[in-house]
């Protein structure tokens, strides 16, 4: 006796869309990211802003001793091997455009998992798009370029910003 069997009709595979819970939840553990990153600050005696709107390419504005520096925040919740990758470039109509020294001063990268911050100068990151930090140490010797960054809060201080090739200016 010879079975009949259905053929399977061809599987379409639609290619997922971020749901607007999923980027929506996004945006939120951003904006987690940038008030952890006030409450740190401002108990560390800096003064901090933040923007009316969305329309700034920095997120908030410290403020120490009549010195302004625009804050680029942030944050990073899971790890893809030993690092964590931070995109420090912004995503415009599938393209990657990276920050400016004309735009920001700093980038604040959060790790969550170890309530790790990097202050780091936008002059080291211009050339990138994503980088990777490793507050647990890394295994390759060329590894770890952005941990002399990690918990900098000097670098926001009066001063510390002399070693940076470009003066900052104060936001609009």
């Amino acid at each position: 006796m010879i079975e009949k069997t259905a053929v399977p009709a061809k599987t379409h595979f639609v290619q997922r869309k971020p749901s607007p819970r999923t980027t929506c939840y996004s945006k939120r553990k951003g904006e987690m990211a940038e008030l952890i990153f006030v409450v740190k600050a401002a108990s560390m005696g800096f003064a901090v802003c933040k923007p009316y709107g969305d329309s700034e390419p920095y997120d908030l504005v410290v403020g120490e001793c009549n010195r302004l520096f625009r804050i680029q925040v942030k944050s990073v919740f899971t790890t893809k091997r030993w690092g964590y990758s931070v995109a420090v470039a912004r995503k415009r109509l599938r393209r990657h455009i990276r920050y400016t020294a004309q735009e920001i001063d700093f980038i604040a990268a959060y790790v969550v998992p170890h309530d790790a911050w990097y202050i780091v100068p936008v002059d080291e990151i211009v050339s990138h798009i994503h980088i990777r930090l490793y507050p647990e140490g890394t295994r390759k010797r060329d590894g770890g370029h952005f941990e002399k960054y990690r918990e900098a809060w000097d670098l926001l201080r009066l001063g510390a910003a002399t070693t940076l090739t470009h003066q900052p200016t104060s936001p609009r």
